[in-house]
């Protein structure tokens, strides 16, 4: 049985995967309890976390009968989720990001603006990379930026207040 290749630009790899893991370690610990087992899964030259689990969807999977139908697959382009008793042996994987949007859509909005301020989108990329989010939208954008700019403004006049001596800090 040969793999099947997933396009994707591999300067991007590891940055994606370092992300991703992140999320996938807390989607484990959250939503699996105690049926989970960590392998290892080479992808260019680093190894990378493949988790088998207890399906956080469908909530199939029994410890006692060592059924975790449920998997984390790493590939080059992020982490792909398939679970065989939802989603079929016939249908293909999701992405991470699609997964989380079915958990939880905070989450999934939270990974998708920090993969949008990694520069992993394919906002930053070439037209012909593939990203397995979509780009980040423009009132997301616009919402990050009113944030960064206000914290600036209260670091600033904090500072100001100091040097004037009109804290005690």
């Amino acid at each position: 049985m040969q793999r099947q290749k997933i396009n994707g630009d591999t300067r991007y790899t590891s940055r994606i995967l370092k992300l991703d893991t992140a999320y996938v370690e807390n989607i484990c610990a959250n939503y699996s309890g105690d049926n989970l087992i960590y392998k290892s899964e080479k992808i260019l030259t680093n190894y990378y976390p493949k988790a088998e689990l207890t399906c956080p969807i469908c909530l199939a999977g029994n410890k006692k009968k060592q059924n975790r139908p449920a998997v984390f697959q790493p590939t080059k382009s992020g982490y792909l989720f398939k679970c065989l008793n939802c989603m079929g042996e016939n249908t293909g994987a999701i992405t991470l990001y699609n997964l989380l949007l079915k958990i939880n859509p905070q989450i999934a909005h939270n990974y998708h603006e920090d993969r949008w301020i990694k520069k992993l989108t394919p906002f930053y990329a070439d037209k012909e990379d593939t990203f397995n989010v979509p780009d980040f939208p423009q009132k997301g954008r616009k919402e990050y930026y009113a944030r960064k700019e206000q914290e600036l403004k209260e670091k600033n006049k904090r500072e100001y207040n100091r040097k004037k001596g009109l804290t005690d800090n």
